[in-house]
């Protein structure tokens, strides 16, 4: 790449900026020699990554990289052999495993997150060695009492040494026979020693060692005689406790060396989740988004914004080349916003090809160019006394020799700094050379002639930046199509300068400008005619959808209405019917009591089933229904159920799933009735003993001890387990989390508030640990 075009295009501003997003030192450096991928397959993961870890860090939660460290240059410290790791770096790689272990486990629960699994989730946790730090290290990085009993058993001796050290002096500050002698009743300590402060005048009278003295020379310090003994003890205690504590040390360091290429692995991955945990909060705070990744050198912009221009005040870019044109050729008046449009063209490129979310709708297409080149503003040089056009020439030619098929070119006021018609000469000459080359480039000029021949020139398109000259103001929006007018003569006509000297000015305009002025001037006209046209077609478009939209409703109620009316109607006739079966049944039932012959009883089933049958096919005929939700069949041919009409009970001998009916035998009476005729019958049923599957569950006690743990862990830790718990039948759970600073405590009891598995909670009894315990009742 072009260090140059990294300067003018502000990609080395862009990359320090990216850097504050960073918490580890190391990748703050890094970000800043942040270079575009060099393969496109590489590029796209990492950009599918990041859109995942966007949606991470916006909808699920977020993530805390406080505390995260470069953990490699520890596991480095740690290599020779007899040195240890101070407490603080032990604690930092604990921190830093934690950090990933916690990050690797709500992942898991989150399937819909691909890319960003498949990165993370084969890499390994190492709780093993976080809970040997745990036991050893406080968060405050001291030495814990129980990180051996050796230590433990010091530090008890410790304490009842000062209980007793404290005695002594206070046997001394309550001496009668001291109290002239003795300038304050504190205790202080001098090289490691306990002494008390003593008025100079009357040190005779405490019998000790002198250890210091104040600066006025009023006061001595004085370790009394009694006091000596306990002070070689207590000094004694001390230079064991330290050399139990390097043992610790050094204990903990071999875990470290032992276990280097699994602390390193996770480091590294680490180093990268702050990388990429920077990108993502840089894209979110830049409301950006990610862009396609295209392999065809196609560069297509929607509603690209300047990353450094305020959002409110930017006009968003849309344009395109690459697909139907190479050269995209802008004009139009100074400050009109040409550079910025080449400036966001070319940064939100390397931006992209760095692998970082840019501002730009999602539907921004970027290609996987080798090189993006620029020569935008004056790159004047004093010290190689090199004039405007020297400069860019240099720079021209530099580009010129470097350019592929494969390469953006950005070229702002493209012959500018020289004689007007030499530069439209060079700047037509470059644009050919360009174009041959099949390089994708934007260009701007104000040029009349290159604006003639961009207009006229296949495989150029020619764009403006819109101004408005009511107003004398740019209003930065391009206009895709249409060259841009000069606008100098109009704009100092409206400012107030002389009719006369514009009208000589203009005289001085060769007719070849005049006529190319006025053929833009047409063009601009038409494509504003244009601009109103396609404004009426979609107003008219939308109004005819509004007149067949209502057209489409009205007809929808007609239908409503004709169908309520008939569904009505059928009902009421469904309902005789059914009124007409049941008097049928009791006919049938009393003609059976009757010795009447099976002949005429089917006779009378037969007609009643034809009348129904007709019934039925009439209304779906007429009545427009809905389709149906398969209902639940409770039963199957030859179970005995209960017919309502009846009153009695009968055995299934078809089920007709369309017709939503039964065919049934009642004694010997066989008819077809509704499945909303008919219910199931219960029949008791013996009881089975089956072997219990032990595997069914994972058996799991009554409590979870949370002590020691950060609130989200714990939090995470208490819900699987309540899960587990709910499975093995438990209704009521012991969730130890000590007392403490009471942060674990607070932060469970309102999970506990809100968890669907709880009823209800309370704290421990006496004999149940107290405030250091809650007591669920699961649901």
């Amino acid at each position: 790449m072009n260090i140059h075009s990294y300067k003018v295009l502000e990609f080395n501003k862009l990359r320090e900026e990216l850097s504050h997003y960073m918490t580890i030192e190391e990748n703050q450096e890094k970000i800043l020699d942040l270079e575009p991928f060099k393969d496109i397959n590489s590029l796209r993961k990492e950009l599918e990554i990041i859109r995942d870890f966007m949606d991470f860090l916006k909808f699920d939660g977020g993530f805390e990289p406080a505390g995260m460290k470069d953990i490699t240059n520890i596991t480095r410290k740690a290599q020779l052999v007899g040195m240890y790791l101070e407490p603080e770096d032990l604690w930092s790689i604990n921190i830093n495993l934690r950090i990933f272990r916690i990050f690797k486990g709500r992942l898991e629960t989150l399937e819909k997150y691909k890319d960003l699994r498949g990165k993370f989730i084969n890499i390994p946790t190492f709780k093993n060695l976080e809970d040997l730090i745990n036991k050893a290290i406080d968060p405050d990085k001291n030495i814990k009492d129980d990180a051996s009993i050796e230590l433990r058993e010091l530090r008890f001796q410790k304490k009842n040494m000062v209980a007793n050290i404290k005695r002594k002096f206070e046997e001394l500050f309550t001496n009668p026979n001291y109290s002239k002698a003795i300038q304050e009743k504190i205790i202080t300590t001098r090289d490691g020693r306990s002494v008390i402060p003593v008025k100079t005048d009357f040190k005779g009278l405490i019998k000790g060692i002198e250890h210091d003295r104040s600066s006025s020379g009023s006061t001595v310090f004085i370790e009394p005689i009694s006091i000596v003994s306990l002070n070689n003890k207590m000094r004694e205690l001390e230079v064991r406790e330290r050399e139990e504590i390097r043992k610790i040390l050094l204990r903990l360091t071999d875990q470290v060396r032992l276990n280097t290429p699994i602390i390193n692995e996770i480091g590294n991955t680490i180093m990268y989740l702050d990388i990429l945990n920077g990108k993502s909060q840089f894209g979110i705070e830049k409301k950006c988004a990610i862009p396609e990744i295209n392999n065809k050198e196609m560069l297509s912009l929607v509603n690209a914004r300047h990353p450094f221009i305020n959002e409110n005040m930017v006009v968003p870019l849309t344009f395109e080349i690459g697909r139907d044109y190479n050269t995209l050729l802008i004009t139009g008046p100074n400050t009109g916003g040409k550079t910025v449009a080449l400036k966001t063209a070319g940064l939100l490129t390397l931006m992209t090809l760095a692998g970082i979310p840019i501002p730009a709708d999602e539907k921004t297409s970027i290609g996987f160019f080798n090189g993006v080149f620029a020569d935008i503003g004056d790159e004047q040089s004093i010290e190689q006394s090199l004039s405007s056009f020297s400069a860019h020439l240099k720079n021209i030619q530099e580009i010129l020799n470097s350019v592929t098929k494969a390469s953006l070119v950005l070229l702002d006021e493209l012959g500018s700094g020289t004689d007007p018609m030499e530069g439209s000469a060079f700047a037509m000459a470059v644009i050919d050379y360009l174009k041959d080359k099949k390089c994708k480039s934007l260009i701007t000029t104000h040029y009349s002639e290159v604006k003639a021949y961009g207009y006229n020139e296949v495989d150029i398109e020619t764009a403006s930046m819109e101004f408005n000259v009511e107003t004398l103001s740019p209003t930065y929006r391009l206009l895709i199509g249409v060259p841009g007018e000069s606008n100098a003569l109009t704009i100092a006509k409206r400012l107030g300068v002389s009719e006369v000297i514009i009208e000589r000015a203009k005289s001085y305009i060769s007719d070849e400008d005049k006529k190319v002025e006025k053929m833009i001037s047409n063009i601009k006209d038409k494509s504003l005619e244009l601009e109103s046209m396609q404004s009426e077609v979609e107003a008219l478009k939308a109004q005819a959808q509004k007149d067949k939209d209502e057209y489409e409703e009205k007809l929808r109620v007609l239908e409503k209405e004709k169908n309520q009316i008939l569904k009505e109607a059928y009902e009421k006739a469904e309902l005789m019917m059914r009124d007409m079966q049941n008097k049928a049944a009791a006919l049938v039932n009393k003609i059976q009591k009757e010795d009447k012959t099976k002949e005429e009883m089917k006779e009378v089933q037969k007609k009643l089933n034809m009348l129904r049958t007709s019934l039925q096919e009439e209304k779906s005929e007429n009545v427009e229904v809905k389709p149906k939700v398969a209902r639940k069949i409770d039963y199957k041919v030859g179970d005995r159920v209960f017919v309502n009409s009846l009153n009695q009970y009968a055995i299934v001998n078809k089920i007709n799933l369309n017709k939503e009916t039964l065919n049934i035998q009642a004694g010997i009476l066989k008819l077809e009735v509704s499945m909303d005729d008919v219910k199931t019958v219960v029949e008791p049923k013996k009881k089975e003993y089956r072997p219990i599957n032990t595997h069914a569950k994972t058996r799991v006690k009554n409590e979870v001890d949370l002590r020691g743990k950060l609130v989200d862990e714990a939090i995470y830790e208490l819900e699987t387990y309540m899960d587990r718990a709910l499975m093995n039948g438990y209704t009521e759970i012991y969730v130890i989390h000590g007392k403490g600073t009471g942060a674990l405590r607070t932060g469970i009891m309102e999970f506990l508030k809100t968890s669907r598995y709880v009823k209800d909670y309370r704290a421990g009894g006496h004999n149940e640990g107290g405030i250091g315990c809650t007591v669920v009742t699961l649901k």
